[in-house]
């Protein structure tokens, strides 16, 4: 493999190159120095004439050696003829001594991180890398505005085939399905095994419906070649996109999984995404329940916005924030569900603020302040009445409490204050300072950190503000680095 290339190289760096009849396998099979000091006149091997073409006159071999194995050559060109002297090739041979131990290390350690990457039974990556990379997928097009789509595939039928055939058996239908997906999907997409035998497919710069085809495809071909199995195994898929269905990771696989579930429990071997799920009618109560949840939060958050248009897109970028918030100090999958919903949905309370009143370019008389300090308890009141919200009240509720005991609607302080509500107060924080209102313009991101580090301990959690300023400094998407000062009395929405 080529480890390194420049000066109009044949091969690029990572590029594996053909051992047989090359300098560098007689190098290492005699483990001893090749010079060949005027290509024009002789080569020994074919590699001589490549770099003869490359505009090379000599070149000179070293054999890089490990104790008792050689693991390759170093290789130096010029083009002049007769480049090196006795004494060079002496000092180069050193080098190569020198190198050869770390440069195996490396390569070990690329395989390694390889490998812990890699399913060994799939031949996919594995669950891990597949957090991974949605990590670095949404931070991506976040920071472009591209969509990208996610797939997750379940088996049908599956179980019953282990269950009879064994699991040895079952393990070479899932090898197969493996190579089924990666011979199925485009070369930019990437395909895991999400654990048993459910995989996922990340496919970047990809709309929903383009996705779709993409996942036609796998489920067609699964199907086409597992029907000649006694019990014919088949899949079912279920389609998420960004941001339409969530700006976080794990928004995304939620509503990908609910699509999944939609598609097996409507009879399997079949695709679905979640805009048919809030749009088909269906009797069964499982996947209602679940739809419900969807089509409330949707729903309500679409009214906030369009209620407010000068926030417009505030509460994704809020519910962006908040999970990473909530990720980085720990919180369990089911808690940070609840924190990325309440975000979504914290400032429902607002349909009940005069129009007037939320786009107020003056300063806010104390009856306006009066009218903002409602929307929480409102808000509360609403989500209150969705059974499936219940768990996201609390957070909404006392978004706006101080950890000094100074905030509304009850004056709460410190560890009274429910941790989601800690997390999402932050995160509110910070957005709107970051954006254009009304009454101001937008904070600079270094300005905006000041202010956090300002309000740690008083307005703030203080360990939840060192854990969000490092999560932000560490590249979290979202960052603005344009705006000017604004009034701290109003550095929350």
């Amino acid at each position: 493999m080529a480890l390194s290339g420049g000066g109009g190289s044949t091969w690029q760096l990572g590029q594996r190159i053909p051992l047989d009849g090359t300098a560098t396998e007689w190098v290492c099979r005699e483990r001893k120095t090749l010079y060949e000091a005027d290509l024009r006149r002789h080569q020994r091997f074919w590699t001589g004439e490549q770099h003869l073409q490359q505009g090379f006159a000599s070149v000179v071999y070293l054999p890089l050696s490990v104790t008792d194995r050689d693991i390759g050559s170093l290789t130096l060109c010029s083009r002049k003829a007769n480049a090196y002297s006795p004494r060079q090739i002496k000092l180069l041979e050193k080098v190569a001594s020198q190198i050869a131990a770390p440069i195996e290390n490396a390569q070990l350690y690329v395989r390694a991180e390889q490998r812990s990457r890699v399913d060994e039974l799939t031949g996919l990556f594995n669950r891990r890398h597949l957090e991974e990379r949605l990590k670095e997928e949404t931070a991506r097009h976040s920071r472009y505005g591209d969509a990208f789509t996610i797939l997750i595939l379940d088996l049908d039928n599956f179980k019953t085939y282990n269950d009879i055939y064994g699991h040895p058996s079952g393990d070479v239908i899932l090898n197969q399905i493996g190579r089924i997906i990666k011979s199925s999907v485009r070369e930019s997409d990437q395909a895991f095994h999400h654990g048993g035998d459910e995989f996922a497919v990340i496919m970047p710069q990809t709309a929903v419906e383009d996705g779709r085809l993409v996942a036609e495809r796998v489920r067609e071909q699964i199907a086409r070649k597992m029907e000649e199995k006694a019990i014919a195994v088949t899949c079912s898929i279920g389609l998420a996109s960004y941001p339409s269905d969530g700006v976080m990771p794990g928004e995304l696989v939620t509503v990908a999984d609910t699509a999944l579930y939609y598609a097996k429990r409507t009879g399997g071997n079949r695709v679905y995404v979640s805009s048919k799920i809030l749009s088909e009618p269906l009797d069964d109560p499982g996947i209602n329940t679940r739809r419900n949840g969807l089509s409330v939060i949707y729903a309500l958050a679409s009214t906030v916005e369009a209620r407010d248009p000068c926030t417009y897109g505030h509460s994704r970028k809020v519910n962006t924030y908040a999970v990473a918030l909530a990720e980085a100090i720990g919180l369990t999958p089911d808690e940070i569900f609840r924190v990325s919903t309440a975000a979504l949905l914290h400032d429902v309370g607002k349909v009940g603020v005069p129009d007037k009143v939320l786009n107020k370019k003056a300063k806010l008389s104390r009856e306006d302040w009066e009218a903002i300090k409602a929307h929480p308890r409102l808000g509360a009141t609403i989500i209150g009445n969705i059974p499936n919200l219940i768990p996201c009240v609390n957070i909404i509720l006392h978004h706006h409490e101080r950890w000094d005991g100074g905030g509304y609607p009850e004056g709460l302080k410190g560890e009274e204050i429910p941790v989601g509500a800690r997390i999402l107060g932050i995160a509110d924080a910070f957005e709107a300072m970051t954006s254009v209102r009304p009454y101001r313009p937008a904070l600079c991101h270094e300005k905006a950190i000041e202010q956090l580090r300002y309000g740690a301990g008083s307005q703030f959690d203080p360990a939840f503000v060192d854990v969000f300023i490092e999560a932000i400094e560490a590249g979290l998407p979202g960052r603005v680095t344009v705006g000017q000062e604004a009034p701290s009395e109003q550095s929350s929405s």
